[in-house]
Order: structure tokens, then sequence, then C-alpha cells
């Protein structure tokens, strides 16, 4: 027969036994799992960035949330993922928005809304004009924008050469550019001013479209697709700067409230601390990728400020109040105003 003590004991590890297994039943069921998706090729900076965002997280939660990253469009195309963050099937993206349910979320890619990498980021960063603005639009969807994530400044492809590109009265009628689909209401005025024959053409045909000679040319991408994407059907590319590409990290606004308060304090400041990193890093990828692209035997045009400054006024001046209609009256005085301090 156990003695007293003996059998004191034996209940006590009985009671932390199943303390234990209880604390890890729980700890389990606590967890909370995220989907996120993205557009962009596994092993690109996107990507890199994406699961370095989910690791934090993890790490930084102790565990309580974990992110799991879908790369290349898995879980569906950009208006596919949107349409299911809406209503909570997919968790999270870094991805552009869908302006399907509010055209005023063209602000994101609205022409010469920013020129500069320190208008960007001034303007993207939380607290920013554009980041309030962007998160206000996206509350009704039940969308909440973490942070941006951005993947750098627009620029123009073309298969030859182009002449006094600086110029924006020059004329270039013999270059027919591609417009991306949802960018024609914002995208296409700009290229005319700037003396361009225009075309639309989605992104999945790009390539073939300059083969054959349909297209001379495309705006809708950054320094990074041209190296990565347009490879030997680039003869030039132009860093006009038409517009800053951003692919902003959501996430699903229930789904994120459901979340403790401390985790969803700690997961908001790793999305702006990596969202500032990015920003830190963007300007010199856009000039190491310009580089690859010299290495390459691509001419490679930029613009001195006052060159830059030029253009950015004829378009803010002349296209503008053509195209408000594509953000709204109300946030078209906002952006004038701003742009007017």
């Amino acid at each position: 027969m156990s003695s007293p003590i003996k059998q004191f004991f034996k209940l006590g590890m009985v009671a932390v036994t199943a303390s234990a297994i209880s604390l890890a039943a729980s700890t389990s069921y606590a967890a909370t799992s995220l989907r996120l998706s993205h557009p962009a090729p596994p092993g690109s900076e996107q990507d890199d960035w994406s699961k370095e965002f989910a690791k934090r997280v993890e790490a930084q939660t102790q565990g309580r949330v974990n992110v799991r990253v879908y790369p290349a469009n898995q879980l569906g195309d950009l208006e596919e993922v949107y349409e299911l963050i809406r209503y909570g099937v997919v968790d999270a993206a870094v991805q552009s928005f869908s302006t399907k349910y509010d055209k005023r979320l063209n602000i994101s890619w609205f022409p010469y809304s920013v020129s500069t990498y320190d208008e960007a980021e001034t303007s993207w960063s939380d607290g920013g004009f554009i980041f309030d603005v962007v998160n206000d639009l996206l509350k009704p969807q039940n969308i909440t924008m973490l942070a941006p994530y951005a993947v750098g400044m627009g620029g123009m492809a073309v298969s030859s050469d182009v002449t006094n590109p600086s110029n924006p009265d020059a004329l270039h009628k013999d270059l027919k550019i591609r417009v991306w689909p949802s960018g024609v209401g914002t995208q296409r005025p700009v290229l005319e001013r700037l003396g361009y024959n225009t075309a639309t053409m989605p992104w999945a045909e790009l390539y073939t479209g300059v083969q054959t000679g349909v297209i001379d040319g495309m705006i809708g991408g950054t320094p990074e697709n041209a190296v990565r994407d347009w490879n030997g059907i680039v003869k030039t590319w132009l860093q006009i700067n038409n517009f800053f590409e951003v692919n902003s990290l959501i996430i699903n606004s229930k789904k994120f409230q459901k979340l403790d308060e401390a985790d969803q304090t700690t997961i908001q400041n790793i999305a702006t601390n990596m969202a500032t990193e990015r920003f830190q890093r963007v300007a010199q990828a856009d000039v190491d990728y310009r580089q690859q692209l010299r290495d390459a035997g691509v001419t490679v045009v930029t613009f001195s400020d006052a060159e830059m400054k030029t253009i950015s006024n004829a378009i803010r001046n002349d296209v503008w109040p053509n195209i408000k209609d594509e953000i709204g009256d109300e946030l078209f005085q906002k952006l004038s105003t701003y742009y007017s301090k």
C-alpha cells in the first residue's frame, strides 16, 4: 500500500499533467491561422516581404497568430481575392485594390498623385494623405489596410527608340502604348497628353503583343517588371513616374477585430515597421533593376528634377481636371489642395 506522501505526489503529478494537457489544448484552440495571398512569384522581393511578415507575426504573437503565404495568385486573381477578402473566405493579401465597389480607390494610381519617392512615403505611410483616404474608403467594404507595400515607381517600356521623351509637348504618334484595362480612365489621357497613341490590353497578352507588333510598348509596370516579365522585348525604358505602384497589405476587418487587442496592435506595428523598411529599400531596388536593364542592352531614360516637374505639372494642369470623375469631386478637391500647399 502506498504511503500518504507517495499518494500525495502521485495526485500532484496527475494534476500537473492534466493542467499541461489542458493548457496545450487551450493554446492550440486559441491559435488563429490567416491565409495571405499575393500576385508575385516565389522568391520575388514581395514574396520575401510577405514571408518575413508571417515570420514576425508568429514570433511576436508567440504563436497565437500564424500566417500562411500563398504566392503567384494561387488563391485567385486580384479581383477574385479582393472579393474573397470582403467576405472573409481569404483573410489577407498584399495586392492592388479593386475599384469595382468604389471607383474613388483610383486614387491609388491616379497619375502624378505622387511623382517622387519622398512624396510616396509621406502620402502612403500610416497617417499620410493617401493612406487615410484609402482606409476610409475600404471600411464599408469590410477591409482594413494595415500598410502599403511599395513595389516601385511606374514607367514605360518601349520596343524601339523614343525621341525627345522629356518634352511633354513632343509627338510620338508612331508609337502605340498599352494601358491596362482598369487604368483607361486615368492613364490613357496621360499618354495622349504626352503625345502617344494608346491601346488597351490585359497583362497576360503584353509579351505577345509587343512581339507581334500589335503594340509598341506599355505602361503599368515598374523596372522590376521590365527585368522579370518583359526580358528581351524592351529596347527603351522611360522612368516617367506616372504612378507609384503600391500593393497594400489588406485584411478582412471582422477577422482582424476578432483577434486579441494586444495581437492586433502587434500585427499593426509589424506592418507599419515593415512598410517603412520597404520604403527605405524601394528607391534602391528601382536603381538596381534599371542597372540590370542597362546591362542587358536596354536604353534607360531617367529625368532630372526639373524635367520631371515639367512633365508632372503638364499632367496636373491639363489632365487632372478632365479625369476628376475617376475619384469624385470631393477627393479631387482634397488632392488639388494637398498639392497647392
